[in-house]
C-alpha cells in the first residue's frame, strides 16, 4: 500500500489535526483526527498514525500486534539509551571519586601546614590554600578531621592573608550556616578547631649573638 498525505489541518479549538491520506491503486481515502498539532510531522509518520486507527477499527487484533511492534522498538531504544546513561553515570562516578581523592590529599596537606603554628605559612600562600578548601555547606554533616572554610567579613587584611579561616571538625558536626562568632562556643568546648593566619613569632637574639656589654674598666696607667 502506497499512501500519501492528501490533506492536513490543525484545529486550535479542538487541539486536533485532521489528516487525510490517499492511495491511488486501488483508490482509497481515509480521514482521521489526531490529537495535538501534528502538522509538522513527516508525512510517513502521519500516514502510519492514520493507518493504525484504521487497523484498530477494521482489525483490532492485527492493530494491537502492529502497535505492540512499534512499542517494542521504542522500549528497545529506551533500554539502549538507559544503558548508555548508566555507563556514562558510572564513568562520571569513577572520575568524581578520583577527583575527590586528589582533593582529600590536597586538603590534608593544607590542614597539616595551617596547623603548624611553629612555622606559619606565607600569608599569600595561606590565602590561596584556603581558597582551595570548600566553604561550609549548609546542612552537610562533617566527620572528624574534615575541614571547611568560612569568610570572616570582620577581618581586615594586613598581609594579603585573605578573609577565610579554616574550621576543623573534631566530632560529627552538621553545619547550619553559623557565623564564625556563633562557632566560638564549639571552639571553646573543643568540638571544632578554628585556624586563622598568625604572624610568625619574632625570634629573640640568642646569648651567643647578643652584643657584648661595653667595657667600663679603666686602662692601666702606662
Amino acid at each position: 500500500m502506497d499512501y500519501k498525505v492528501q490533506f492536513k489541518a490543525y484545529d486550535a479549538v479542538a487541539d486536533t489535526t485532521k489528516v487525510a491520506i490517499k492511495q491511488d491503486f486501488p483508490y482509497r481515502v481515509f480521514e482521521e483526527f489526531l490529537p495535538k498539532n501534528r502538522t509538522t510531522d513527516e508525512d510517513s509518520v502521519l500516514v502510519e498514525a492514520v493507518l493504525n486507527i484504521v487497523r484498530m477499527e477494521l482489525d483490532t487484533s492485527g492493530a494491537i500486534v502492529a502497535i505492540k511492534k512499534e512499542l517494542d522498538k521504542s522500549v528497545e531504544a529506551n533500554n539502549d539509551a538507559i544503558a548508555k546513561i548508566q555507563a556514562l553515570t558510572k564513568d562520571n562516578e569513577v572520575k568524581a571519586n578520583q577527583i575527590q581523592k586528589i582533593k582529600d590529599v590536597a586538603d590534608w596537606n593544607i590542614l597539616a601546614r595551617v596547623t603548624d603554628v611553629d612555622n606559619p605559612m606565607d600569608p599569600t600562600i595561606f590565602k590561596r590554600g584556603l581558597e582551595l578548601v570548600d566553604l561550609g555547606q549548609v546542612g552537610k554533616t562533617y566527620q572528624p578531621q574534615e575541614i571547611f572554610t568560612l569568610e570572616d567579613q570582620s577581618h581586615t587584611e594586613a598581609f594579603g592573608e585573605g578573609k577565610r579561616v579554616m574550621i576543623q571538625v573534631n566530632n560529627p558536626f552538621t553545619y547550619q550556616g553559623e557565623t564564625l562568632d556563633q562557632l566560638n562556643s564549639l571552639y571553646q568546648n573543643g568540638k571544632i578547631g578554628i585556624w586563622k593566619w598568625t604572624k610568625p613569632k619574632e625570634e629573640k637574639p640568642s646569648a651567643s649573638t647578643a652584643k657584648p656589654a661595653t667595657e667600663t674598666a679603666e686602662k692601666p696607667a702606662v
